[in-house]
């Protein structure tokens, strides 16, 4: 018996095919590619609707939705969902990473190939898109999709998204190419020729437009996602890194389709909660914190929301006076506090000095002159006998680098060392050099300190609690540091591990640092970045 899935009006208010079931050719793939998640089937059932609807259907000769979070899944082509050669189903070759959100190319040797020649089955009139969800500027040539006879042409049929902050839509060209200015990479990208005008366009917007440009002869190679196929000469070559979450070939696109053709795929992506684009959340501290660090990825939006919500319901956020999530991959994103979203000093926003790598699974200072100032003294901030710091680490090294204030008269000091030289993890919570100690061998995860009385400190990473004693003097007028720890005249103890979270706050019970560690594990899994 055939399937059948239930499509709710909150969809949208575009008709679904066969008078409210599903459409035989979304229903072909599904079985074809073994989807089962009503989600998921919902949204590649409205995809096809859509695209019918628009009138873009005819115009695709191969369409990659990228659903199901497997190989085995993600090789089936939408408009001919039979696993054949023929049929332009995906050949996955070397390494690739496959979620919900898409397939990941590892940037060196992975790369797919169509089964797709462009010499037998496009005409002079045609597309390429790609959906990327990675924001790279790349430096060396990189291919997102594309096919030519050899290194040098002349029949070039590619996209390379944001290549030296320029994203080249090159369809059948040579010798000069369409190109627009792009300084993110995370989008959709559709290059169009009709005739001799060739156009590229980013989210559904021409951004770029050459007219009276000459037809290359078509390859008689596959084309290929992930790299170029650089056919007989070289094969594959000039590989991405960037995550895909769709792509198509087929007949040219008009302005209007091409509009379209971005309304619909950015509807499926929505749907599957992985879209590029304005976010929007549902707790308004969140949205706050989305809207004014630029937060495009749905993903990253979401898991920003349940972590708010996840605070607050814990009754933790209250007791939060900075929280640093480490989200967007840019040291622009990565800046904000999430508990005062503002570019300001008082809103206590990062500013990173010296050496820093950031990306999408945090930022790394590297161990030598890089450090981050909050902005924040624990001086009229944190009170004197009820203050906490944690830090998210992603790597796993013994060093003498820190986080916090160290005043050269070693009075009020606020600091912490996820693992120091000798195997200890130390924290200094407003006292003057009396510490708590204990050992520790890995310091992945999430260390927390935190003091709640003036004789008591304790210590968290992960599910391992101890309390121990000692005795607290002073706060700080000095600023607090990620990354190294302030002197009052400069940074010392450079850090080099990466950090995928931070907070300073008021103190915390066990329970509480156990609540919090499992609220930023969930955060962190979400975002694929665990440890």
């Amino acid at each position: 018996m055939a399937l059948q899935i239930s499509i709710s009006n909150a969809i949208g208010a575009r008709a679904v095919a066969g008078g409210g079931g599903i459409d035989p050719d979304a229903q072909a793939f599904i079985t074809a590619s073994g989807i089962t998640d009503a989600t998921q089937q919902s949204a590649i059932n409205q995809l096809v609707v859509d695209l019918k609807g628009y009138g873009i259907w005819t115009k695709m000769k191969a369409l990659y939705p990228f659903v199901g979070g497997t190989a085995s899944t993600h090789k089936f082509n939408l408009k001919d969902p039979r696993d054949l050669d023929v049929a332009f189903r995906l050949v996955f070759n070397g390494g690739w990473t496959h979620s919900v959100n898409g397939a990941l190319p590892n940037g060196t040797n992975a790369y797919a190939d169509t089964k797709l020649f462009p010499f037998s089955t496009l005409t002079n009139n045609t597309h390429l898109a790609y959906y990327s969800r990675t924001n790279v500027n790349a430096t060396t040539t990189t291919c997102d999709i594309g096919v030519a006879s050899g290194p040098s042409g002349p029949d070039y049929l590619f996209l390379f998204p944001r290549l030296n902050d320029v994203t080249w839509y090159t369809i059948l060209e040579s010798g000069s190419y369409t190109t627009a200015s792009d300084t993110n990479s995370a989008a959709f990208y559709t290059g169009t020729r009709t005739g001799t005008t060739v156009k590229g366009f980013k989210n559904g917007t021409n951004v770029a437009i050459r007219t009276g440009i000459a037809v290359q002869p078509k390859t008689n190679a596959p084309i290929y996602l992930g790299a170029i196929n650089l056919s007989s000469t070289v094969g594959a070559s000039w590989f991405s890194s960037r995550q895909c979450a769709f792509a198509s070939i087929g007949d040219d696109l008009t302005d209007t389709e091409a509009a379209n053709f971005y309304t619909a795929v950015q509807t499926f992506q929505t749907t599957l909660g992985r879209s590029i684009g304005t976010q929007t959340v549902s707790d308004a501290d969140a949205q706050a914190f989305v809207t004014n660090a630029g937060i495009v990825d749905q993903v990253e939006a979401n898991a920003v929301n349940n972590l708010v919500i996840g605070l607050k319901a814990d009754s933790l956020w209250t007791k939060m006076k900075a929280i640093y999530p480490f989200v967007g991959g840019t040291a622009t994103t990565h800046k904000y506090n999430l508990k005062n979203p503002l570019d300001t000093d008082a809103a206590f926003r990062l500013v990173f000095n010296g050496g820093w790598t950031h990306s999408s699974t945090g930022s790394t200072p590297n161990g030598s002159n890089g450090y981050a100032d909050t902005k924040l003294a624990t001086t009229g901030n944190i009170a004197q006998n009820s203050a906490s710091m944690g830090v998210y680490s992603r790597n796993n090294t013994a060093t003498t680098g820190a986080h916090g204030i160290r005043p050269a008269s070693i009075t009020g000091l606020f600091e912490l060392f996820e693992r120091y030289t000798d195997n200890n993890f130390y924290c200094y919570l407003n006292d003057s050099g009396g510490f708590f100690g204990t050992s520790v061998l890995d310091s992945r995860g999430f260390n927390q300190g935190s003091r709640t009385a003036s004789n008591v400190i304790r210590y968290n990473r992960n599910t391992t609690t101890n309390t121990g004693i000692t005795n607290s003097n002073a706060t700080s007028t000095l600023n607090a540091y990620i990354g190294a720890s302030n002197t009052g005249t400069g940074a010392t103890f450079y850090n080099n591990r990466e950090i995928a979270f931070f907070y300073i706050g008021d103190g915390l019970t066990n329970t509480e640092m156990q609540n919090y560690y499992t609220r930023v594990q969930t955060f962190q899994t979400a975002l694929n970045r665990n440890v």
